[in-house]
């Protein structure tokens, strides 16, 4: 949710920080798709690495991290802004992996049914969090886009270490 909360609204967020072209804000659009991707196998290779359950906080952690530092990366520069946007993007496809291993692996006679459950809940997700993009646009300004959808990140966080960490 906390994801959406910024990307939905992306172009209005950069364009409001720099003056770019529109095929500059299609090489953005391109960049994160890249990352995106990387991310996905990224996460996957973390999971692997380091267990779901350790994967998912740390994953998620940083990831509210890196929403948090995209106007930081802003005030250095346009390429320091691109590249905060990357890991942002990869994060944030990162953590998709490791919840599904995660799933799986507790419940794997279940796993179809868990599976298609978060995978809506997910979608739920986007709604929510590009209407409460939305809802600050309309408020305030897209420039605070970035913080809502970073403390919605970190309340994710804290759902994530609340359900790991508590006795079965």
């Amino acid at each position: 949710m906390g994801h959406l909360t910024l990307y939905a609204y992306l172009a209005p967020y950069v364009q409001s920080l720099f003056p770019v072209s529109p095929g500059i804000l299609s090489l953005v659009y391109f960049l994160f798709g890249i990352a995106a991707v990387a991310g996905g196998g990224l996460g996957g290779w973390i999971s692997d690495r380091w267990g779901t359950k350790r994967s998912l906080i740390v994953i998620t952690a940083c990831f509210a991290c890196s929403m948090f530092m995209l106007p930081l990366a802003a005030k250095i520069s346009f390429y320091q802004f691109l590249a905060a946007v990357m890991v942002w993007s990869a994060l944030s496809w990162a953590i998709s992996p490791a919840q599904q291993m995660y799933l799986i692996q507790n419940a794997p006679e279940e796993a179809d049914i868990q599976l298609s459950i978060s995978s809506s809940i997910m979608h739920l997700g986007i709604a929510c969090g590009s209407l409460i993009g939305g809802a600050v646009i309309e408020t305030s300004s897209v420039a605070n886009n970035y913080w809502v959808g970073g403390l919605l990140a970190l309340a994710a966080l804290g759902c994530a270490v609340f359900s790991l960490t508590r006795s079965a």
